[in-house]
């Protein structure tokens, strides 16, 4: 008679595919930000967290307010798929056959499209026969990116509070004043600090930290946060400012074609303040290009190291106040 194999793992769920997403809904507590990564649709986000919910008989989310927050049973499963996907990850990439000549980055959205994007063609012209993989990872507040999750080489991100894997791996500090579109200067004239501070405040952060941060660096008695426009991007930030929709706090080495340019302007006799975020890279332990990673992280190095040039000359050219001292690299 034939032996039937005993039925085993009946606790999972009826579509393994139910576990994805709400690693990744868990991960951003956003669905919308989940289905982005997934690239698929908020709704079906939804309804396979519904679907996963049913399945296990429990609630994986509290559903707030315009708000998501884990329930005790979402926050201990999504530990666990989040230590046993990552460790899956970096099984599957140390045992696929590697791809000579390839280098994958993982970098934070705003860097990638502000800064890297538009002059990758700088790097791979030294460097013409490597193939460059780049993968964005979306960041807000609150929501580190997932350095576990393996699949790159090395990932490029702003943290405020480095952990001990990359705390020495800092590429460059943030250099943050307010920039505006020349089409709110009142008869032509470069705005004072006073006037930009009374216009309507872009916050390129949701917990609007980098205005409050500037103005209590600066000694600016007007430190109100209570008007304004709040996104959560920089890139959405610095296209409002560019449509003249009030002034951004911002950082500078993300806009200095701009300020060269002048299509954005700093008020007049600013102080540049350094951010406590700074830019990190990170390697990952699986990664075997050694001889790729280390060319790329030393052309951005130089790459960091003329952008701050040509700031501290703006800075020179234009009478702003800057840190003359700069974060170590």
């Amino acid at each position: 008679m034939q032996r039937h194999a005993l039925k085993r793992h009946y606790n999972l769920p009826h579509s393994l595919n139910t576990l994805r997403v709400f690693e990744a809904a868990a991960r951003y507590l956003s669905f919308t930000h989940a289905a982005t990564e997934l690239n698929v649709t908020q709704s079906a986000v939804s309804r396979q967290i519904r679907q996963l919910e049913d399945n296990l008989g429990f609630a994986l989310f509290n559903r707030l307010h315009r708000a998501l927050e884990l329930t005790s049973e979402g926050q201990e499963l999504s530990m666990l798929l989040s230590r046993q996907f990552g460790e899956l990850n970096r099984a599957i990439y140390q045992l696929a056959p590697s791809l000579q000549g390839e280098l994958k980055i993982k970098v934070e959205t705003s860097l990638a499209a502000r800064w890297l994007a538009p002059r990758l063609h700088k790097f791979r012209k030294l460097h013409p026969n490597l193939q460059v993989n780049l993968t964005l990872a979306w960041f807000q507040a609150g929501v580190n990116i997932n350095l576990d999750s393996g699949g790159y080489d090395i990932a490029l991100f702003g943290e405020k509070y480095p952990d001990s894997r990359y705390a020495n791996n800092s590429l460059r500090c943030e250099y943050m004043a307010p920039i505006y579109h020349p089409a709110l200067c009142e008869n032509q004239q470069v705005l004072t600090v006073a006037q930009a501070i009374d216009k309507v405040r872009i916050h390129p952060t949701q917990d609007r930290s980098d205005w409050q941060h500037w103005l209590s660096s600066t000694g600016n008695s007007d430190q109100s946060l209570d008007k304004g426009i709040t996104f959560n991007s920089l890139d959405l930030a610095i296209i409002a400012a560019t449509a003249g929709e009030g002034v951004a706090m911002m950082d500078l080495m993300l806009v200095l074609d701009e300020l060269e340019n002048t299509r954005l302007l700093l008020p007049e006799r600013v102080h540049i303040t350094q951010s406590p975020w700074q830019y990190y890279y990170y390697v990952a332990p699986e990664a075997n290009a050694t001889d790729d990673i280390n060319a790329f992280i030393a052309w951005l190095y130089e790459e960091f190291s003329q952008d701050q040039r040509r700031l501290f000359k703006l800075a020179s050219e234009n009478g702003w106040n800057i840190p003359k001292v700069s974060n170590s690299q």
